[in-house]
């Protein structure tokens, strides 16, 4: 009987405390856990609109872009596949050009000419996808809060 009084009063407990949890506690955050992680927030649906012009600089992966009262966050879909090919409509001259290799490290540099302005493409769902003017940059996005383990 004691026992199961223990047991009884443990399951109440831990009900009470799970409901303390604080809003944005890690428990409730989602996103990647490591710099090259990949994670599945779905499939972006029909695209809404593009805008050019839209400030950002995500060279880490972890820096949000907030255009038009929307904060968007960086990931790497795991599904990419599935993804839309998306038209980029960066400006001329810049970027890395065909056949080149790009190599992403965790540290910040400065940005470029063209790598801290863009065009964002805005997908139903909560998806949006940016490109630098200068082509280096560019990052598939969600609307969905992320946290990110990394600093850099």
């Amino acid at each position: 009987m004691v026992a199961m009084v223990a047991v009884l009063g443990a399951l109440v407990l831990g009900t009470l405390l799970s409901a303390c949890a604080v809003p944005g506690s890690p428990a409730e955050q989602i996103g990647p856990t490591g710099f090259d992680d990949t994670i599945d927030l779905g499939i972006p649906g029909a695209l809404i609109g593009t805008v050019g012009g839209v400030e950002g600089y995500p060279a880490c992966h972890n820096e949000s872009i907030t255009y038009d009262g929307t904060t968007w966050y960086p990931f790497l879909p795991e599904n990419l596949a599935d993804f839309p090919e998306v038209v980029a409509l960066a400006s001329t001259g810049g970027g890395l050009g065909g056949g080149t290799m790009r190599i992403v490290l965790p540290a910040v540099v400065a940005p470029g000419p063209g790598d801290d302005v863009g065009t964002l493409s805005v997908y139903e769902g909560g998806f949006a996808y940016w490109i630098s003017d200068s082509g280096d940059l560019e990052t598939w996005l969600t609307d969905r809060e992320l946290s990110y383990p990394w600093i850099c």
